[in-house]
């Protein structure tokens, strides 16, 4: 699948890759923050030591920056998204994909987040790559 980007993204990511060196899949940009989709095992380029290289970065975007992992195996990308998934598995069921992430219950209000921002970050970003309907959390 081919995802558009608009200008704005593409004079983001193209200043992302020329400052930290690390190619950008993708970005989405928020209200009060930027997400960045970086290769797999690329993010701790992105972030530098002692987080010096996304400090600077979010200096100059004067917005917080968010570096995720991409994955083509949907587990682990859902792992990099939401580390306090236990696993994530895609299901069909009456014509709807549905996936359904594990999450122990003590760990659930991390994944949501203040008023659901984490969680619906999670859906904005999977629906981009995978086609899907519906994302239920489970113990």
């Amino acid at each position: 699948m081919m995802l558009k980007l608009d200008t704005d993204a593409i004079k983001i990511i193209n200043f992302f890759e020329k400052y930290t060196k690390v190619h950008a899949r993708d970005c989405i940009i928020e209200p009060a923050n930027i997400i960045f989709i970086v290769e797999e095992g690329k993010a701790g380029k992105a972030i530098g030591k002692k987080g010096l290289t996304i400090n600077e970065l979010e200096r100059k975007f004067n917005r917080k920056l968010k570096i995720f992992e991409w994955s083509d195996n949907l587990e682990k990308f859902v792992s990099n998204l939401a580390p306090q998934a236990k696993s994530a598995k895609l299901e069909e069921i009456k014509g709807k994909n549905i996936l359904n992430i594990s999450v122990d219950s003590n760990k659930r209000g991390l994944l949501i987040g203040k008023a659901g921002t984490n969680i619906n970050r999670i859906k904005t970003i999977l629906k981009r790559y995978y086609d899907i309907d519906e994302i239920k959390l489970q113990q």
